[in-house]
């Protein structure tokens, strides 16, 4: 492996083994859509033509597929290549994908594929694609552990951002981010340990350092900025394939997409507002109805469980209300069940770890796969939250809002959210505000999915709530 990964490169490895993988699976979606359409014969008012023309044209159709799979960078390893940004493209793909296989058969006649298969091949494709793409990340995460193709990253500046920046780089599962070091001004902090990671140097050392390190990536996370030397320090980097990124709290709370344009000579940033798309409202009402009666009666047997469970362990009501902020201000009460011993003060700060004194002992199981937040099924139903939503607050935190945080209350609380499957859990919720901001910025329909979807293998894999 060793020899294999140094001669080919790890991103040249990666995108080989996608591509082999592709062809298979793709190869599997076309036969796969013969033999569903054959089994469908039934119902077609015509016979299906002979498998020999689907044989034949197999290698055609897969490179067509390919040749869009790549159109649409699903072969461009960056960094910056998210689960999200990779779905997206998929379903591009899908939609070009259908167009260019229809147009082979309009444009070779001796193939003349049946419009069905086509239709079933597209579908068949994207369940592959996706697969394909899973197998891949789940074989670069096993070679970052092991020390393969690991993005080596440095952070400049070791305050509230920098920090954040460095937590949210080693929590990463869509890059292999490594996290060298810091770089800070304080000559005090040189030396030490922040969270494990060492403060290497001044800005006067980032050269040599990104040098002596081999840095990938270079993240500027300052307060603030003098873009004077932060361009010097691009421009005479010695190391011309490193990537630098600036980041600041403006654009951690507002990063929605924005616009860069030119003003004679300064470049503006544009802030875009929300635009929904039409009817998104109605239809989301109409999922969060529909996933909350399905979810109702299919979890009814673990709630039989989990009351008798409850009871059995300890005293006190078996769920526990508390009053949140919902969508205009509106209070409302969320429903859980019951994970704290009663005596426990209702409005405390919510436990950061399992060993928590207040966390009964059927609690903590409860807890480790968010069971405890069935009930609030019960408040989807009555409207006061949503399946995929901002985090549900406390009265006494958004007492303290400023007037821009007051933008979460746009929207209807979520049991699930972008807080929960990317967040950083031992952090404070009202800490990881921007993810709130993020989806309300960008919400839409094929975004709910993603992440009802991305929670399911989160709460199985233990990274629920504490």
């Amino acid at each position: 492996m060793d020899r294999i990964i140094k001669k080919m490169g790890m991103k040249t490895l990666i995108v080989a083994i996608l591509i082999f993988l592709d062809a298979i699976f793709l190869s599997l979606s076309w036969f796969g859509a013969y033999w569903l359409r054959f089994a469908l014969g039934f119902a077609f008012p015509k016979v299906i033509n002979p498998f020999d023309v689907y044989l034949y044209s197999t290698p055609l159709m897969v490179s067509a597929w390919i040749f869009t799979c790549a159109f649409f960078g699903l072969y461009h390893r960056v960094n910056q290549l998210t689960v999200m940004s990779e779905f997206m493209a998929l379903l591009k793909v899908f939609l070009l994908g259908l167009l260019v296989s229809m147009s082979i058969s309009f444009l070779f006649k001796d193939f003349s594929f049946g419009r069905s298969v086509v239709i079933f091949m597209g579908a068949l494709s994207l369940v592959f694609l996706s697969l394909s793409r899973f197998i891949v990340r789940v074989v670069e995460r096993r070679l970052w552990k092991r020390g393969y193709g690991a993005v080596r990253t440095l952070v400049v500046g070791t305050g509230t951002s920098g920090i954040r920046v460095m937590q949210k780089l080693q929590d990463s599962t869509d890059v292999g981010y490594e996290v060298i070091g810091f770089i800070d001004e304080t000559k005090k902090k040189r030396g030490r340990k922040i969270d494990g990671v060492p403060v290497l140097g001044g800005q006067e050392d980032i050269n040599a350092i990104v040098l002596k390190y081999m840095i990938d990536d270079v993240f500027f996370a300052l307060p603030h900025i003098d873009h004077n030397r932060i361009l010097n320090i691009v421009s005479s980097c010695p190391k011309k394939d490193v990537t630098f990124h600036i980041v600041t709290d403006v654009f951690d709370v507002l990063s929605d997409g924005t616009k860069v344009e030119m003003l004679g000579d300064f470049s503006v940033v544009g802030l875009k507002g929300e635009r929904l798309t039409f009817g998104y409202e109605n239809i989301k009402r109409l999922m969060d109805l529909s996933l909350a009666l399905f979810g109702l009666l299919l979890a009814l047997p673990f709630w039989i469980l989990i009351f008798l469970a409850i009871a059995l362990d300890s005293r006190g009501p078996i769920l526990f209300r508390q009053k949140r902020v919902g969508k205009d201000g509106k209070e409302f009460d969320i429903l859980k069940f019951r994970t704290m011993f009663s005596e426990s003060a209702n409005y405390e700060k919510s436990p950061k770890n399992s060993d928590d004194r207040r966390i009964t002992r059927v609690g903590k199981i409860l807890r480790r796969y968010s069971l405890d937040e069935l009930p609030q099924l019960i408040n989807v139903i009555g409207g006061d939250m949503s399946v995929v939503g901002p985090r549900p607050e406390m009265p006494f935190i958004v007492e303290k809002y400023q007037e821009w945080e007051k933008k979460r209350l746009l929207v209807k609380p979520g049991i699930t959210g972008l807080w929960q499957v990317l967040g950083r859990k031992d952090l404070p919720l009202e800490e990881n505000i921007q993810y709130d901001f993020f989806y309300i910025k960008n919400r839409s329909l094929l975004m709910d999915i993603s992440i009802i979807l991305r929670t399911i293998p989160i709460l199985f894999s233990r990274r629920g709530a504490y």
